[in-house]
């Protein structure tokens, strides 16, 4: 008839504010439709740039492409914001494929060289010395009537302009938006479970010869 209280240690109780006072600490309130809903009122979207070498282009290519993101971003009466970033390589995948050809190989000397891979790109992955640089640009707009909407339209503009200067780039999904604001809570990476694992040929044994 009547439920017994639920009663809550101490430990608890502290686990409890620290996840309150974290989530204070956040200036996130939600994310959705791939836009970032700020706790002052404003939108955010986030367009991810792929990175381009330059000194692989001559002075001709690199004038083309000044000269179309000159013409893009011409008209952009807002306010806009490059963004950035270093961050350790995530190799789990390539692990993870590699050691699905692992189990599908039959031929010794082969695997063998699939697990001398294995075994090195977890020490790659493990140490994080290895970064890659991620490249974002970032709009902005206070919250109101069809601010959604604009917000989206902009940010279509504004890819369409690097397009135009043959540079590729998406706009962020609210994985990769995730992904962003986790950098800055826990920049690193987590360590790929290392294994110290020896590999050697058996030895053959004949009857003389």
């Amino acid at each position: 008839m009547f439920k017994k209280k639920e009663v809550v240690s101490v430990e608890q109780q502290e686990q409890l504010s620290k996840q309150k006072t974290a989530q204070q600490w956040i200036p996130v309130s939600d994310i959705r439709n791939n836009i970032v809903i700020k706790k002052n009122g404003k939108l955010v979207m986030m367009l991810r740039i792929q990175p381009l070498n330059l000194d692989l282009l001559s002075d001709r290519e690199c004038n083309k492409k000044v000269e179309a993101l000159v013409e893009g971003f011409n008209g952009q009466n807002e306010s806009l914001q490059f963004f950035c970033i270093g961050r350790p390589v995530d190799l789990n995948n390539y692990l993870q494929r590699l050691q699905d050809k692992v189990k599908q190989e039959n031929n010794f000397t082969r695997k063998m060289l699939l697990k001398g891979s294995i075994q090195h790109a977890s020490k790659v992955a493990s140490s994080g010395d290895i970064t890659e640089r991620r490249f974002y640009l970032i709009i902005s707009k206070p919250m109101g009537k069809k601010a959604e909407e604009e917000l989206s339209m902009r940010i279509e503009q504004l890819k369409m302009a690097l397009f135009n200067a043959e540079l590729h780039s998406d706009v962020c999904r609210e994985d990769e938006l995730i992904d962003v604001l986790s950098l800055f809570a826990n920049p690193v990476q987590a360590s790929v479970e290392q294994a110290e694992l020896q590999y050697q040929i058996p030895t053959l044994l004949g009857g003389g010869i």
